[in-house]
């Protein structure tokens, strides 16, 4: 097993006592380059925003039958709901965004129809095939951790998921059993 990670940039060369890669959708782009091949996808999940309608709602809404919600922000409404596995590099789906147009403009009639949305984005979330996070130390560098792949909870399971890694890093025991976790796991 390697002792020492080294990161190189175009300009620099960095060598690291410790080095944690938790880098959500993007991990992969790290892992791959230190040869341990984690099947790591990118589901992204859509959003649009109608500006100047927040007040039209006082509390998020799904709407379970078509599969999306809507909640009143500060920047306007908005609408989220459809996911597909897509990577980090591939254009955004027009058809998706226009589903979720469509969709808000049946659900709240006070949006005109003729009005067209504000911004239109994608969040990428880490999936892993198991739908488990990668949590632990690399099978190939000795002083490198993980903690990737949390799916759709990445907000929820940071804080716990860094508490774990803190004490992997310490040296200090968990009251956890972190086997399943571990990337050795897709060897």
């Amino acid at each position: 097993m390697k002792k020492k990670p080294v990161l190189r940039s175009e300009a620099q060369r960095f060598l690291f006592d410790k080095l944690i890669i938790a880098c959500g959708a993007f991990s992969k782009r790290l892992t791959d380059q230190l040869h341990e091949k984690i099947p790591l996808d990118t589901e992204r999940g859509y959003h649009v925003h109608f500006k100047n309608h927040e007040k039209l709602l006082s509390r998020p809404v799904v709407w379970s039958d078509r599969g999306f919600g809507i909640t009143p922000m500060e920047q306007g409404l908005r609408v989220v709901g459809t996911v597909e596995f897509g990577g980090l590099n591939n254009p955004l789906s027009k058809s998706r965004i226009k589903n979720l147009i469509t969709n808000a403009k049946d659900m709240i009639h006070g949006i005109p129809q003729d009005e067209d949305h504000e911004d239109e984005w994608l969040g990428f979330r880490p999936t892993l095939p198991d739908f488990l996070p990668v949590i632990g130390p690399s099978k190939n560098y000795t002083n490198v951790y993980y903690s990737f792949g949390h799916h759709h909870l990445g907000w929820t399971l940071g804080a716990i998921s860094g508490k774990i890694i803190s004490k992997m890093i310490a040296e200090e025991k968990t009251n956890l059993d972190l086997e399943p976790y571990r990337s050795i796991r897709f060897s």
